[in-house]
């Protein structure tokens, strides 16, 4: 990690594009109950969440369920992170809410039991079901307005990500930032205005 890009609490891991990924999860392991990770693409959000879920969490059951005489199955387990993806208000949640899968005992049209960042308990029915995803990474567009200990931002250069995507991931870090990428793309990144350019860059001042 080059030293002159760590500054308090900010850290930068420089690593190739086909790296991202695994650095990610490593990063996430250090302390799962902590950690968000913030990518810009849903593919590579799927990708960390993939090999995330594989690392700290395999071993426990998975989520499985019987409908119409037929047994079916998701590639969601107890105690992974939940990402809810459309609003429900009557049930609790909304898009961009976040919780733990913590029981997967079905009792009538329930599947299993989330709960939620604020502690609130939500049912896993079929229409919960459908806006569940895993949720350790997630996009900037999902987690925009939320708090995290510690943020694992994935720098890539591309339309998407410029100097105000990177500030906004890396503000809704409450202790710790880690961001992930080549040095290139950081010092282009840094170096590239938005409509949004005249924001507060305070924490991207801290490095270089």
């Amino acid at each position: 990690m080059p030293t002159q890009l760590t500054s308090g609490a900010i850290y930068f891991h420089e690593a190739a594009k086909d790296e991202i990924a695994q650095i990610f999860c490593a990063l996430y392991k250090q302390s799962p109950e902590n950690s968000r990770v913030i990518a810009p693409t849903k593919a590579l959000v799927a990708e960390i969440n993939k090999l995330t879920q594989a690392a700290v969490n395999e071993g426990s059951g998975r989520l499985e369920f019987e409908m119409h005489g037929q047994k079916f199955f998701q590639d969601l387990r107890q105690n992974d992170v939940i990402l809810f993806t459309q609003n429900h208000y009557e049930k609790g949640i909304q898009n961009g809410s976040l919780g733990i899968l913590s029981s997967l005992k079905s009792t009538g049209d329930s599947f299993g039991e989330v709960t939620l960042d604020t502690g609130e308990k939500v049912k896993v029915t079929p229409t919960v079901l459908d806006c569940m995803e895993l949720g350790c990474a997630i996009t900037l567009h999902k987690a925009q307005g939320s708090q995290f200990p510690r943020i694992i931002v994935a720098l890539q250069s591309g339309r998407i990500v410029e100097r105000a995507w990177l500030y906004t991931a890396m503000s809704g870090a409450e202790s710790e930032i880690h961001i992930v990428g080549s040095l290139v793309d950081f010092k282009y990144v840094k170096k590239t205005d938005s409509n949004a350019s005249n924001r507060k860059s305070y924490l991207l001042g801290l490095l270089i």
